[in-house]
């Protein structure tokens, strides 16, 4: 039976490992969850000093006779390791391009909502400016104004921001994920918010801007403004905030995850 200073649960996923068990098959047979089996094993390598779980089941098999007393046993055991490998890694990404598109659509909605935010926000501070404008106020007072006012339209990013790439990392356990996680929120969420723009632009009409209606009589010229309306105040736009999206999107969804998994490490209880 493996030793080397493992734990009692340690030394069960281990015995199932070198039966060449899966993930999830250690997880039926002990009845705990797949995540609790990867955290053991992320023990196990650090104990045993080994990188894979094909080193672990050399290095134990040699130790306690199992490769040298049945090499055919051995052999078998590591294909059946590497075939579950493969099978632990399909799932893995198919799970993950779910998420994703979970992600794509909960960016859009967001973008949705930012766009009925921004314009309640508008509103807001619109009628506190125009009272502030016939006071006597300060400089000082100004900028405490603008501040809030920053705060309040670029704070709301928080929200996909910290949800998507705590979710991530919960699943996953991998940093890099939760930073594209972030990142496919942040672009959806752009887009919706210009495809939000757009629909508004071209069938209810916005202030100001009712000629470029679809519906109705339309001058000769119609086509080729809306031409240079959508490229100026919705492609070029987009693909502006798109950027920003990916980048600040990413370097927040980096910095979050960072510190939710310096945070899980500090305070993580060994799982059952």
């Amino acid at each position: 039976m493996p030793n080397h200073n493992l734990s009692k649960r340690e030394n069960e996923v281990v015995e199932l490992l070198l039966q060449g068990k899966s993930n999830k098959q250690i997880a039926a047979m002990l009845e705990i969850s797949a995540s609790t089996v990867e955290f053991h094993l992320k023990n196990v390598y650090s104990k045993l000093e080994v990188r894979s779980r094909t080193e672990t089941i050399l290095k134990l098999g040699k130790s306690t006779g199992v490769i040298d007393s049945k090499p055919k046993e051995s052999i078998v055991a590591i294909g059946h390791l590497k075939d579950n490998n493969r099978e632990n890694f399909s799932f893995k990404e198919l799970e993950m391009r779910k998420r994703i598109f979970y992600y794509f659509l909960a960016g859009l909605i967001f973008g949705i909502a930012y766009w009925e935010y921004l314009n309640g926000v508008a509103s807001f501070f619109n009628a506190i400016g125009s009272g502030m404008e016939s006071d006597a106020v300060g400089g000082l007072s100004i900028w405490i104004f603008l501040s809030v006012i920053f705060l309040t339209v670029f704070g709301v990013w928080l929200i996909p921001t910290i949800f998507p790439a705590v979710y991530e990392f919960r699943r996953s356990e991998k940093v890099q994920q939760a930073v594209v996680a972030v990142m496919v929120v942040w672009v959806s969420a752009v887009l919706g918010y210009y495809l939000t723009y757009l629909v508004l632009l071209a069938f209810f009409g916005l202030p100001n801007m009712e000629y470029l209606l679809i519906f109705g009589k339309h001058s000769s010229t119609f086509w080729q403004d809306w031409a240079g309306i959508f490229n100026r105040l919705i492609l070029f736009s987009f693909l502006k905030w798109a950027v920003v999206g990916i980048f600040v999107g990413g370097f927040a969804g980096f910095v979050t995850s960072s510190i939710y998994s310096f945070w899980v490490k500090k305070t993580r209880v060994l799982p059952v």
